[in-house]
């Protein structure tokens, strides 16, 4: 069914609304007026009507049409063609209109007729005296009067308290036919209104069929899109398309009769020139609402909706079938069944006119529509807030204007007369007096349930929104529902690995091993996040005639007592459902119902989702805090691994230190005095980062300070069993570069092995630029390979040079351009500071390197040693 769903309309349907209710409100005022005032009154006097016929192509006539009693004694007949009134040519209704309003009470009316005398049709002249007084039938009057307005006041009520639900538009078209029903007289209004008038009640009648076929297509809710039904129905369009040119063009023809019937003589012809003849085109859309209707009370499943759809569709035949047989009649036979038989065609528009009320007792009663709780409220508002004194004002009004209209009546039945209002003022009197009862009945009978139904609800949607515990959450859910719409069996099921298992029940007991599989045709429905109803009993309902149900699951939900199944969705999975048991009322559960639960569901799902998102985030709190402390830890124990102190060497001045790009990071420097007196220095770059790669730089700073305490003199040995070691302990894609040196101040020698790490640089200080010696490596990584040769080198240091040993983090230190620091940013950061003490150089290097990084982030650890020789 076409849903208007889009919020950002809904002003725009609402002003929608209201310019259509003041259109409408303009012609029944005007039209209430004329039957009223006008008709029954002093003020106009209609003694017969026109219509247009065609007797010969091309010329159309004004026949005379519903032609009173005197006007006969006068020699006017129906079916007599009528050509001038009072001097002027007849071509349109408003001039008819226009000279009977001049007429005063009294006055005459010259009529030029054509009448059939003596076997042919003979011209002649009468006069038409209007009477000075007309006795008002105030019974007729309530019946054209008070039908109209409860018409319009029920179509624009549901309207408006649905005006997204395309059924209530459906509703509000038809009650527009029905509030145009009766003649309005339109060619005695005001100039500027009449056209309105007259297009308005054209379009009203002429689109009653195409309001019928929709009706019984969608009311009080569409054909499954499966069924067979459901199929044929999209072939509607093959009748709604010709029938509203047909309404339309009617709208047109309507001004045009009114004002000048040869003025558009061409749009008469148009619904005619259709496929189909135009009534036939009505009554097949006529007759499909009503199939429509039938078949859809013959196929549901569901008691409450086989209920509704037998009200209607007995209501449907019994109360429009009269009036369209008659019409039907009148379209064969070519004869008007309403001026030969007024009796019985007051008598037919009487029952016609019951149909509303059987529309609005399914709407309210049998909860068609979700409009209960609005009616109620405002019904409550009125009530409490004077509403009682406007219905008495209004009854009140009423009397008066029978007793009014029954004295100027002059009816000789006087004891009639007082009865009627004598029973009129009673009926005021125990209205006042029984206003608390009547408030209190209505609001027991129809409306209380379901408004208690929809402020706990509602309520609970705000409630678990805040609700961060889950079997809270469940318990508090199941009990309100149970509490609101009186369902003792309520089970939750949530996912669990795949598997649908009680996370709550709510008066089942205990149901330890029920469970739905994932995979299951009823889990699988529930993904599509609508509400599934569940006909245990009956044995055409889906849960027996689809194949993929399987027996288990259908022995699970009869455990359940299931009778409506509630998806829990999240944002974009199912994380579990509720299964619903019968109400304790036995009565099923409503589409009201099903709105409230729906959303109910649905943000309990949210809420669901949530926790589960809160308790994951918790979790993941608790491992980061733990991971954070083991980091912190480790920091802590890397940190003891670097020289907590440089050893003091005669004639030396040197400084060391780490930053790692994380936490721990795989980067090693280390002083070393040995027992020669001789200074040992190492610095290495571990591969990878992080927590794996401390753990390797740990085994290579336990494997090398073993080692030298060993081994102090061969450097070759010493490395290459350190290699044994390193490439025993790690994996085969995990290694380091290494530059191991002794420094010994006796000799001012340095012997030092490089395994792959970037060369360190020696800067020599002449009276020019200073001179960069790069102590190049001579193997390869330590822990690449297991029989690995390294050679050792030499040079003799003087004093005033500088040794700078560094990680590749120190010269690729990028920018936010990824551009690198390099090594000639190095010496020049080196050169420019060979006077200060090794730290402050350490510090210029560093400061230098920030500088240029300015804050961008660094993706490898950065170290560096620096060593200066006094003397």
């Amino acid at each position: 069914m076409p849903q208007f769903n889009d919020t950002t309309l809904t002003r725009l349907t609402y002003a929608g609304l209201g310019c259509l209710c003041i259109l409408a409100v303009i012609y029944e005022v005007h039209a209430t007026r004329f039957r009223v005032w006008d008709q029954y009154g002093q003020r106009t006097w209609t003694p017969f009507t026109v219509s247009l016929s065609e007797r010969a192509p091309g010329k159309p006539v004004a026949e005379a049409a519903f032609v009173d009693n005197e006007v006969r004694n006068a020699g006017l007949y129906n079916g007599d063609i009528v050509t001038e009134i009072n001097g002027r040519s007849l071509t349109g209704k408003a001039i008819l209109g226009e000279e009977i309003n001049r007429t005063q009470p009294g006055g005459v009316l010259a009529l030029v007729i054509h009448a059939q005398e003596n076997g042919g049709e003979h011209a002649k002249t009468i006069v038409l005296r209007r009477p000075s007084e007309i006795r008002a039938d105030p019974v007729n009057i309530l019946i054209v009067v008070v039908l109209p307005w409860l018409a319009l006041a029920l179509g624009f009520w549901v309207a408006f308290a649905r005006p997204h639900d395309f059924r209530a538009w459906l509703v509000l078209g038809l009650m527009w036919t029905y509030m145009c029903f009766y003649y309005s007289g339109s060619e005695f209004w005001p100039r500027w209104l009449r056209d309105f008038g007259a297009s308005f009640r054209a379009g009203a009648t002429s689109s009653l069929p195409i309001w019928l076929l929709l009706f019984g297509i969608y009311f009080p809710e569409d054909f499954p899109s499966r069924s067979r039904w459901g199929q044929i129905s999209r072939w509607k369009w093959i009748l709604l398309v010709p029938l509203g040119v047909r309404a339309l063009s009617r709208m047109g023809i309507a001004v045009s009769d009114l004002e000048s019937w040869n003025s558009l003589g061409w749009l008469r012809h148009l619904p005619e020139g259709l496929a189909v003849p135009g009534a036939v085109l009505q009554y097949f859309a006529v007759a499909g609402g009503f199939l429509a209707l039938g078949a859809k009370y013959l196929s549901a499943v569901s008691l409450d909706s086989k209920r509704r759809l037998r009200l209607l569709f007995v209501g449907a035949v019994l109360t429009l079938s009269p009036y369209l047989l008659i019409e039907l009649a009148q379209v064969i036979g070519g004869f008007n069944f309403e001026q030969t038989h007024q009796d019985i065609s007051w008598l037919v528009y009487v029952v016609f006119f019951l149909f509303p009320f059987v529309l609005a007792y399914v709407i309210l009663v049998h909860k068609a529509m979700d409009i209960r709780v609005v009616l109620r409220q405002s019904l409550q508002y009125a009530l409490a807030r004077n509403g009682v004194r406007l219905i008495q004002l209004i009854l009140t009004v009423i009397i008066v204007f029978m007793a009014v209209i029954l004295v100027v009546g002059r009816s000789s039945n006087r004891l009639r007369e007082i009865a009627v209002i004598a029973a009129g003022l009673l009926l005021i009197q125990a209205i006042g007096r029984g206003s608390d009862k009547v408030r209190l009945w209505v609001d027991k009978r129809f409306f209380r349930e379901a408004y208690n139904a929809e402020r706990v609800l509602s309520e609970v949607s705000d409630q678990v929104r805040t609700i961060i515990e889950p079997d809270s959450l469940l318990k508090l859910v199941a009990n309100c529902i149970s509490t609101s719409l009186h369902v003792p069996h309520i089970a939750v099921l949530l996912d669990s690995e795949g598997q649908f298992r009680p996370a709550y029940l709510h008066g089942l007991g205990k149901l330890p091993q029920l469970c739905f599989a994932g995979h299951s045709r009823t889990v699988t429905e529930l993904r599509s996040k609508e509400p599934i109803r569940v006909y245990l009993e009956d044995q055409k309902s889906w849960i027996y005639q689809d194949p993929k149900v399987g027996d288990n699951e259908r022995a699970e939900m009869a455990r359940l007592q299931t009778e409506l199944l509630l998806p829990l969705a999240g944002r974009e999975k199912l994380l579990g459902f509720m299964s619903l048991g019968g109400k304790r009322s036995g009565e099923p559960f409503t589409g009201s119902d099903l709105r409230l639960l729906k959303s109910v569901a649905t943000q309990t799902g949210l809420a669901l989702e949530n926790t589960q998102l809160l308790a994951a985030i918790t979790q993941e709190v608790a491992q980061r805090e733990r991971i954070n402390r083991e980091l912190e830890i480790a920091r802590e124990v890397q940190e003891r691994l670097f020289p907590q102190a440089v050893p003091e060497i005669r004639g030396v001045d040197c400084y060391g230190a780490c930053r790692p790009a994380e936490g721990v990071g795989g980067d090693y420097y280390d002083f070393l005095k040995l027992r020669t007196g001789a200074l040992g220095i190492a610095i290495g770059d571990v591969s990878g980062k992080g927590i794996s790669a401390s753990l390797l730089m740990a085994s290579l700073v336990f494997a090398l300070r073993s080692e030298a305490i060993r081994v102090c003199e061969e450097l070759t040995s010493l490395v290459s069993n350190v290699n044994v070691l390193v490439y025993q302990a790690s994996p085969i894609n995990r290694y380091a570069t290494l530059f191991l040196g002794i420094y010994d101040p006796q000799t001012r020698r340095l012997s030092y092995v490089n395994a792959g790490h970037n060369p360190p640089m020696l800067f020599r200080k002449p009276a020019s630029r200073p001179e960069v010696v790069r102590l190049n490596a001579s193997g390869t990584a330590v822990g690449l390979f297991e029989n690995s040769c390294y050679q050792q080198e030499v040079v003799t240091l003087e004093p005033g040079d500088v040794l700078v040993a560094f990680t590749d983090g120190i010269t690729e230190a990028m920018n936010a351009s990824e551009q690198e620091w390099g090594e000639e940013r190095l010496i020049q950061t080196v050169s420019t500071s060979m006077e200060m003490p090794a730290a402050e150089i350490l510090a210029q290097v560093m400061q230098a390197a920030d500088t240029f990084t300015a804050g961008a982030r660094q993706y490898d650890d950065m170290t560096l040693i620096t060593l200066k020789i006094d003397f």
